[in-house]
């Protein structure tokens, strides 16, 4: 029996990670850390892993998908591990981001379990790592398992994983995007049907409003960022350093130069740029919009030192492009927000996903004229500058997915992975009734269950 098991610690946007076993043959699906998490609790179920795992393959960069690589790789020293070209670059130098956050964090909070990997782990870990082009079949040496890279449209390296099993085909979706980015090409996803699909769910619980569209979203950004300049105001956009830095540069980029926005400053942080960096060294060598464009030295923006936040003050036309995109507290973006708090001419726009429960999420249910708790000695902050959420997100809606399912994919069976409870139980109803041959599973964490029928 080939199986498939979830090394996720709960049905939630956690540590991504799901091991393919077929007799003696092991594969890892991802190794992610959880965003919310701190210590060990962060990582996916590691004492499940095989010490004898062939290999790991990457879906992308981002950190629920790639932050335990190397506590993987440490443990399993054996294992091979394949990912894209564009994920290798994007990956080392977020894992020794990471490095540094965790340090911070001990200093800052006591952590004692902190860093659960250090610099010299991260570069033990890159020594492993094999880049294999889309559309490249690879396989696990002895086994019956044989892999291809799709693009997956989510951002720069994204990939969709094919496996292939003899004639029974399945395919791992990591996180993909079936519309239109900025920079991002949209996902087309190989033929079905397919035996399996192992899908994310993140945007299960987030309808998409009629007559939304990507266009109404960015032209409603543009109209909201020329208000505040007309006011005199300053914007700050928390964004992920991978992905929504490289899109809204872009998306800024272009509206300065067809005059939808007046000159303007943008701030991004140290880590966005190094990432976006990558972005353009690796142009034309990932499907991407705008190859031609290299960011940094045409969008030309400042990157922002740290060390200014104590005379800072924010002037008309600037925009503060900067981490984190949840304003985890000691962040950038967390620590700015202070200085706009109680400025009524300026704005904090959000331009992505916010898990309610970060001081993202918090921030955009108090919402202007409201109060939120900002690990203040004095208590909870009043807001008064402009919040709002404009949703460019990086993945799938709902919507599309389903249809994807129903119309192109047609699995026979399905598993619901990624996302909250409330996200994977939306897809499960709403599939059943569409399609209700489809036999849909929600994995649960550590339990065994055949990949197949």
């Amino acid at each position: 029996m080939i199986s498939l098991t979830n090394l996720t610690r709960a049905a939630e946007i956690g540590a991504n990670s799901y091991l393919l076993r077929s007799g003696s043959t092991s594969v890892l699906l991802d190794a992610g850390m959880h965003p919310r998490r701190e210590g060990w609790s962060a990582t996916p179920m590691l004492d499940a892993l095989p010490k004898d795992l062939e290999a790991v393959i990457l879906s992308h960069a981002h950190h629920d998908h790639v932050g335990a690589l190397p506590l993987v790789t440490r443990q399993c020293p054996g294992a091979k591990v394949w990912m894209t070209s564009a994920t290798a670059a994007l990956a080392e130098p977020l894992l020794h981001n990471s490095v540094n956050v965790m340090t911070r964090q001990r200093k800052e909070t006591l952590q004692q379990e902190y860093p659960l990997y250090t610099h010299r782990g991260v570069d033990d870990c890159a020594v492993t790592w094999e880049a294999v082009p889309l559309q490249r079949p690879f396989h696990v040496d002895g086994s019956e398992f044989k892999f291809v890279f799709h693009d997956a449209g989510h951002v720069l390296g994204s990939a969709l994983t094919e496996v292939r099993c003899g004639a029974r085909r399945a395919l791992y979706t990591g996180d993909l995007n079936l519309g239109r980015q900025t920079l991002m090409i949209p996902c087309q996803p190989p033929k079905g049907p397919w035996d399996t699909i192992i899908m994310e769910t993140t945007r299960g619980a987030q309808p998409t409003p009629s007559g939304q569209t990507r266009d109404s979203l960015e032209n409603d950004l543009l109209e909201a960022i020329r208000q505040t300049f007309a006011r005199g105001g300053a914007v700050l956009m928390p964004v992920f350093a991978l992905g929504k830095t490289q899109e809204m540069l872009t998306l800024l980029h272009h509206a300065r130069g067809d005059g939808r926005l007046p000159p303007t400053t943008i701030y991004i942080g140290g880590l966005g740029r190094v990432l976006t960096e990558v972005y353009d060294r690796q142009r034309s060598l990932a499907p991407r919009q705008h190859a031609g464009l290299k960011i940094i030295p045409e969008v030309r923006p400042e990157t922002f030192d740290p060390r200014r936040l104590a005379t800072l003050r924010p002037r008309s036309g600037q925009i503060y492009l900067v981490s984190s995109g949840m304003m985890t507290p000691h962040t950038t973006s967390h620590t700015l927000a202070r200085l706009f708090f109680p400025r009524e001419n300026d704005a904090i726009f959000f331009v992505g996903f916010t898990e309610p429960s970060s001081p993202a999420g918090l921030l955009r249910t108090a919402g202007q004229g409201g109060s939120v708790d900002w690990a203040d000695p004095h208590g909870p902050l009043p807001i008064r500058c402009e919040v709002r959420h404009f949703d460019l997100s990086a993945h799938a809606n709902r919507e599309d997915l389903v249809e994807w399912i129903c119309e192109e994919a047609r699995p026979k069976k399905l598993f619901l992975v990624h996302g909250d409870p409330e996200a994977q139980d939306w897809f499960r109803q709403t599939l059943s009734l569409r399609r209700p041959e489809i036999m849909i599973q929600q994995p649960p964490p550590g339990k065994p269950v055949p990949l197949f029928d």
